[in-house]
C-alpha cells in the first residue's frame, strides 16, 4: 500500500513499561538471547497450530492485569498461561457454522446492494463483492473483466491479489506461534540470524516481534524506497528484501510511535518461516487455508494460480505484473470474495484459533494518528486490522492497494455482518464501496 512519508504518531515513553511475561509451551529466557528461535523449534517442528480445539484446563484469565502499548490500554496484550491458548473443545464446536444461505426474495436489504452495484457497474467499476449478514448471502456480484486484452469477464470466485489485505493472515500466523514458545515481545534478531541476516543492527535490539505486525517498530517502509516499485516484477529472496531496509535510520525508537510500515510485515514473514520450518506459503496453508477449507487462497512466489485476475491502474492502462516473492508477508497472498468471507466467519465460530487468540487478533495495540491510521476513519490499529465504529458498531478492517490491485475486508462481529471487495484496478475505492455496503447492511 503506498502511504504518505508522514503518517506518523508519537507515543509518550512512559505508557511503555511493565511488559507482561507469557508463560509459554516451553521456557524461554526473557532476554531471548541469540538462539531461541532454534529452541523454540527443537522438537518435530511448531506445535498444535491449527484452530480452536483444546486441552479443556480451566484457566485464571485475570491473572495479569495486561499493559498499555502505544497509548492503549490492552488487557489481552500477552496471553497469561500457555492453558489459555486452548481453551474447551467444546467452545469452537458449539458455535455457528460457516454455510452461508441467500436473502429471501424481495429482501430489501439484497435489493438496495444490488441497486448500489449495479450503479457502480454502470460507471465502470471493476472487480468482484460478497456481503454477509448472518450466513444470508446479501451481494455476490462482479463486473468488468479479468483479462482485458482478452476480454475475460470477472466472476464472483475469480482470484485476485489481496495486497495489504494480506497482513491479516500474516499477523495470524504469528499469534499463533504463541503455542510454539514464541513471546510477542521476544526481540526479533535471534529469529533473523543466521538465515535470514548475518549480524543484528544496534538499532534493531529493541525491536519485538509484536512491533513487526501492529506498525510500531520504527522501520521505514520499503515500498518507500526509491525503485521499489520498479523491482515488484522481478524475483527476488526475502534475504535479499531485508537487506534494502537494514542499515535504514528508524524513523522513531521502537514502541514509541505508530507509522504504516510493510518492512515490519517482511521480518514478520521470517520468523514465521524460521519457527514453522516451512515456507511462508506452506505455512499459511497448513496453519489457515487447509483448516479452515480457503480453497483458492495461498501464496506464491511467483504469480497466482492460472486465471487470476490482471492488474490495472485504470482500465485500459495495465499495470506490470507482481512477482509474489518481492510482495511476500506484507502483500502477497491471492484469495477470493467467498474465502475471505469464510476466514472473517471463522473467528466468530473459533475455528481459525482458539478464543483467547481471537480476542488477541482485535485488541488495539496503538492509537492512530490524528487523521485516523492510513488516514482513513479509525481510532486504533490490532493484529492486521484497523479498530473503528461504524454507526456505533464495532467494525474491524484493512484495505489494500498494490500496483493494479485495490481490497477492502470488513467484518463488524456484533452483527455477523462481513464485505469483502476486490477490484483489479488500482484506482478503485474498495474500502469507500466496502463502507458503504457496510451501512446498508446496518441500517435495513
Amino acid at each position: 500500500m503506498r502511504l504518505p512519508n508522514s503518517m506518523a504518531i508519537a507515543i509518550s515513553s512512559s505508557v511503555l513499561t511493565g511488559a507482561v511475561a507469557f508463560a509459554p509451551c516451553a521456557t524461554l529466557p526473557a532476554g531471548a538471547a541469540a538462539g531461541t528461535a532454534e529452541r523454540v523449534i527443537a522438537d518435530d517442528g511448531c506445535c498444535g497450530l491449527h484452530g480452536g480445539r483444546s486441552s479443556g484446563r480451566n484457566v485464571n484469565r485475570n491473572r495479569h492485569r495486561g499493559r498499555v502499548v502505544a497509548g492503549v490500554r490492552n488487557g489481552n496484550s500477552n496471553i497469561s498461561d500457555a492453558q489459555q491458548l486452548c481453551e474447551d473443545e467444546d467452545t469452537a464446536a458449539t458455535n455457528a457454522p460457516l454455510a452461508t444461505s441467500p436473502a429471501p426474495p424481495g429482501d430489501p436489504t439484497a435489493a438496495a446492494m444490488q441497486a448500489y452495484l449495479a450503479d457502480l457497474a454502470a460507471n465502470g467499476f471493476t472487480g468482484s463483492v460478497l456481503a454477509l449478514r448472518r450466513g444470508q448471502v446479501l451481494a455476490r456480484f462482479a463486473a468488468g473483466e479479468a483479462d482485458e486484452e482478452n476480454h475475460i469477464p470477472l466472476r464472483t470466485d475469480t482470484i485476485f491479489r489481496l495486497a495489504s489485505v494480506t497482513k491479516q493472515f500474516t499477523a495470524m500466523l504469528v499469534l499463533k506461534l504463541q503455542s510454539c514458545g514464541v513471546r510477542l515481545d521476544d526481540p526479533v534478531c535471534p529469529y533473523l540470524i543466521p538465515r535470514f541476516i548475518a549480524a543484528c543492527p544496534n538499532a534493531w535490539l529493541p525491536i519485538t516481534i509484536r512491533q513487526t505486525v501492529t506498525h510500531t517498530s520504527g522501520i521505514p517502509d520499503i515500498q518507500g524506497l526509491p525503485g521499489f516499485f520498479d523491482l515488484l516484477s522481478q524475483p527476488t529472496t526475502t534475504q535479499q528484501i531485508i537487506q534494502r531496509f537494514i542499515n535504514l535510520p528508524l524513523d522513531f525508537p521502537p514502541g514509541t510511535s505508530w507509522k504504516y510500515t510493510n518492512s515490519g510485515f517482511i521480518l514478520a514473514g521470517a520468523i514465521i518461516e524460521t519457527v514453522t520450518r516451512k515456507p511462508y506459503g506452506a505455512a499459511l496453508h497448513d496453519e489457515i487455508a487447509g483448516p479452515l477449507n480457503l480453497r483458492h487462497t495461498g501464496y506464491s512466489r511467483g504469480n497466482p494460480p492460472p486465471g487470476y485476475a490482471k492488474g490495472y491502474f485504470t482500465v485500459g492502462s495495465p499495470a506490470p505484473p507482481t512477482n509474489g516473492s518481492e510482495a511476500f508477508s506484507a502483500t502477497g497472498i491471492y484469495s477470493n470474495t467467498d474465502d475471505i468471507a469464510r476466514w472473517d466467519r471463522s473467528f466468530g465460530a473459533y475455528l481459525v484459533a482458539p478464543p483467547a487468540i481471537v480476542r488477541q487478533a482485535f485488541t488495539a495495540q496503538a492509537a492512530c494518528p490524528p487523521a485516523g491510521c492510513l488516514n482513513l476513519p479509525s481510532s486504533a490499529y490490532a493484529f492486521g486490522w484497523i479498530i473503528d465504529r461504524l454507526d456505533g458498531h464495532r467494525l474491524f478492517y484493512h484495505p489494500g492497494l498494490l500496483q493494479g490491485y485495490a481490497a477492502s475486508n470488513m467484518y463488524l462481529p456484533d452483527d455477523d455482518i462481513e464485505v469483502v471487495v476486490l477490484s483489479n484496478v488500482e484506482a478503485t475505492n474498495s474500502n469507500g464501496i466496502a463502507r458503504h455496503l457496510a451501512t446498508i447492511a446496518l441500517e435495513s
